[in-house]
């Protein structure tokens, strides 16, 4: 049987062919480096929590590089482990990077590539170099070369005595003179923006609802994978905030929700988490706002990013329906297995199970965001007639015509606002005393900020608070705008309403 010949345009398709953007290379380089980070605490190298992964971007000289303190790869491992090519000895249900190509990854982008590691106890360090700029000029396209003999041509490797770095374990990925093509890759703040919601990161300290998050993954016996990962010294977060844009006007997330998936025999294939808001429109599409940064749910396998935001994207009953949220989906399932370029998994059984049960819950998803929808348009719409009335009140007319067409489009706006009170109303009564799912909870916040926004605050003294207590003096007023402050967060508008009257009644008897 005749041998089997791989060309050099192999590795042009494992390094330009596999990915859509350049960045994605720090995805490729971040998993190897987690990985070497979980074998070094494994071999007790290192205790949790002692790994870091740092990147340095030199913008001025174009390069790059992107070190562990993992295990490292020793002397005698080095050169068979990184001149193989699609052969890797990680578990592929385990381990983040498993197919051992995505180390070439870098060889598209810049004039040299350079792989380097020592070990603990070794006074040795390994250094490979990869002629990236002469393989691309003198080998892509030239059909008579097999890969074997260009990755020979390009590839020197030494070993450096060093003294003193027997405690010393590390691996160094460096790529030098960036192309000028790949500008993004230089771009400090794009890198950190892009990492930051796909590396394997903490939440940003601020983000309220984290504790939420880990107590939920802890009942579930479920860890979220998460290492110290720095660029330029800088550590990355994931970078959720509670406040986001809408195409109408600025929501907040208010609490989060969960939901397990399982399979038939009870085993957990993955779980989510929403960030509840009043879901008024589609998040911002401007790419340059953090809302845009961090819309959608994500899906993640080990906590790193499959694909980009609108990997779930087709499971929705509307492809805009995953834009209506924050948050993010762990995948469980060993056998959910992320494709060779990782925008997502390896089609099988346990992937169709998968899709399945997200499609299903989708469909809820899509009910509470239609539902909110409805309730938001139902409360601009009577906003809109008390804007409308008192700027009736307010406005002079030079014709009674003038008056008229007022009138008119008043007694409209008010014939809308009657059917969206009565559909509120409706809607409050029948959920009084029912534990609230989701969709109520979020309809009830819905009505409950309106009602705050369209109370007329406690007066002040810059306004009409001196007429309501002519006979309190200034301290006074102040002490009372407070009080009144207090029901006004805490009760129904209808009651703080009742309870202003009395206060003002007993005040100046």
């Amino acid at each position: 049987m005749a041998n089997y010949i791989f060309g050099v345009n192999i590795l042009e398709n494992l390094t330009t062919g596999m990915y859509r953007e350049s960045q994605i290379i720090f995805r490729e380089y971040i998993q190897n480096a987690c990985d070497a980070i979980d074998k070094a605490i494994s071999q007790k190298i290192l205790a949790a929590g002692e790994g870091r992964i740092e990147i340095w971007i030199d913008t001025e000289n174009r390069q790059i590089s992107i070190e562990d303190n993992g295990a490292g790869i020793s002397a005698d491992e080095f050169e068979t482990t990184l001149q193989s090519i699609a052969q890797s000895s990680k578990q592929i249900d385990t381990e983040k990077g498993f197919r051992g190509i995505g180390r070439l990854c870098g060889l598209a982008y810049c004039k040299e590539l350079i792989f380097s590691s020592t070990a603990k106890g070794e006074n040795i360090i390994s250094v490979m170099k990869l002629d990236a700029q002469k393989l691309r000029g003198k080998f892509y396209g030239k059909k008579k070369y097999t890969a074997q003999e260009v990755l020979d041509e390009i590839i020197t490797v030494e070993k450096i005595s060093a003294a003193d770095i027997t405690s010393k374990h590390w691996f160094k990925v460096e790529l030098l003179d960036i192309n000028s093509e790949n500008e993004t890759l230089l771009d400090v703040q794009k890198v950190t923006e892009y990492l930051s919601f796909v590396a394997p990161v903490e939440y940003k300290e601020y983000f309220f609802f984290q504790s939420k998050i880990y107590e939920h993954a802890a009942a579930l016996n479920f860890k979220i994978d998460e290492y110290k990962i720095y660029i330029n010294g800088e550590q990355i977060v994931k970078n959720y905030k509670t406040t986001f844009k809408t195409s109408l006007g600025e929501d907040d997330i208010f609490d989060v929700a969960f939901e397990d998936f399982y399979d038939d025999a009870g085993n957990l294939i993955a779980w989510l988490w929403i960030g509840l808001s009043k879901f008024k429109a589609v998040i911002s599409q401007k790419k340059d706002t953090s809302s845009y940064k961090m819309r959608a749910l994500r899906l993640r396998k080990g906590n790193i990013q499959i694909g980009e935001a609108d990997s779930l994207q087709n499971l929705f009953k509307e492809e805009r329906g995953t834009y209506y949220f924050i948050g993010e989906v762990f995948a469980v399932d060993k056998k959910l297995i992320p494709n060779s370029q990782r925008d997502y998994f390896v089609e099988n059984p346990e992937l169709k199970n998968f899709e399945s049960a997200l499609r299903e819950y989708f469909k809820e998803l899509y009910k509470i965001y239609y539902q909110a929808s409805n309730f938001n348009s139902a409360v601009r719409a009577v906003q809109t007639y008390e804007t409308a009335k008192t700027e009736f009140q307010n406005k002079t007319f030079v014709t009674p015509k003038q008056k008229i067409d007022a009138e008119k489009e008043l007694d409209e706006l008010e014939e809308k606002a009657e059917i969206a009170n009565k559909k509120i109303e409706r809607f409050q009564n029948e959920n009084s005393t029912s534990a609230p799912d989701i969709l109520s909870r979020v309809i009830f916040r819905i009505i409950d900020k309106a009602e705050k926004i369209s109370t007329p605050p406690p007066e002040t003294e810059d306004n009409k608070f001196k007429n309501l207590f002519p006979n309190l003096n200034r301290s006074e007023r102040k002490l009372v705008t407070k009080i009144l402050d207090v029901i006004r967060e805490n009760v129904d508008v209808k009651t703080f309403k009742i309870l202003q009257e009395k206060i003002v009644e007993a005040v100046n008897q």
